[in-house]
């Protein structure tokens, strides 16, 4: 005859053991886990030791490290080697010092420059600026062109035989930058098709005449020509169309060689 009581203990057993299986699913998960884990482990030491035996072999056949520390493989107490990032150099800053001895020179270059501006009565049609780029001549294009035209003036050499002594005393980098307005450029007898190998020319010519008349080095000159596509105001009116035709000659500070416009 069954017992009532026993049957009741019975069943709570079961219950109990019933509640706990979720525990035996969640540690053979934690397992599979882990030897997941373990195996990746493995597979990248495996990968590891392939590649330090194949520059162990190159090393074997170039008979020395040298090769290999050329192409950043530094030699190993074991004698093995180990691969490394290359370190990228940074341009070398200016110091401090460098910096304001720069600006001294350029500060006395303006002075000089716009004295001279002054003393021979070239304004407006000669103005100076300076830029955290460095110190900016602009000539209006009456100054040294005629219109549509990249000849250099008689009358403009003087005006820069002057500008490149002056230039001749500081060290730095020189921009010679040609500009035209919108006007379509026109002209049947001229190499010349349009208004950016307009501004290209003329800005080649006067930095031809700097390198070869006031005997400026030559690897301080670069020139470019923009047409018409930098305008300083816009080109609604004649006197505006005028202001647009120049040519600036910019003394690059040193700390700002590489920084284009």
């Amino acid at each position: 005859m069954n017992n009532p009581r026993k049957r009741r203990h019975l069943k709570k057993v079961d219950d109990h053991e019933n509640s706990d299986r979720w525990m035996i699913t969640y540690s053979d998960l934690i397992t599979l886990l882990l030897v997941f884990f373990i195996v990746m482990f493995s597979m990248s030491s495996i990968q590891n030791q392939r590649f330090n035996a194949l520059v162990s072999s190159l090393r074997s056949s170039f008979q020395g490290n040298s090769i290999l520390q050329d192409m950043g493989y530094p030699a190993t107490d074991k004698g093995q080697t180990a691969p490394t990032v290359p370190v990228q150099q940074k341009p070398n800053a200016l110091s401090d010092k460098q910096q304001k001895n720069d600006t001294k020179q350029l500060d006395a270059l303006y002075v000089k420059l716009s004295q001279y501006i002054k003393d021979n009565h070239l304004s407006p049609d000669v103005s100076l600026t300076d830029t955290p780029r460095g110190v900016q001549l602009t000539f209006r294009e009456t100054i040294f062109f005629d219109l549509g035209k990249a000849d250099l003036k008689s009358n403009a050499q003087p005006v820069l035989q002057k500008i490149g002594g002056i230039l001749g005393e500081v060290p730095n980098d020189v921009a010679v930058e040609g500009y035209t307005d919108d006007t379509p450029f026109r002209s049947n007898q001229s190499a010349i098709h349009s208004n950016w190998e307009l501004s290209g020319a003329r800005a080649q010519t006067v930095m031809n005449y700097l390198i070869q008349e006031d005997k400026l080095p030559p690897n301080r000159f670069h020139f470019v020509g923009y047409g018409e596509y930098k305008p300083v105001v816009k080109n609604d009116t004649p006197e505006h169309k005028a202001m647009n035709r120049r040519v600036n000659i910019v003394v690059i500070r040193e700390q700002n060689t590489n920084t284009a416009e």
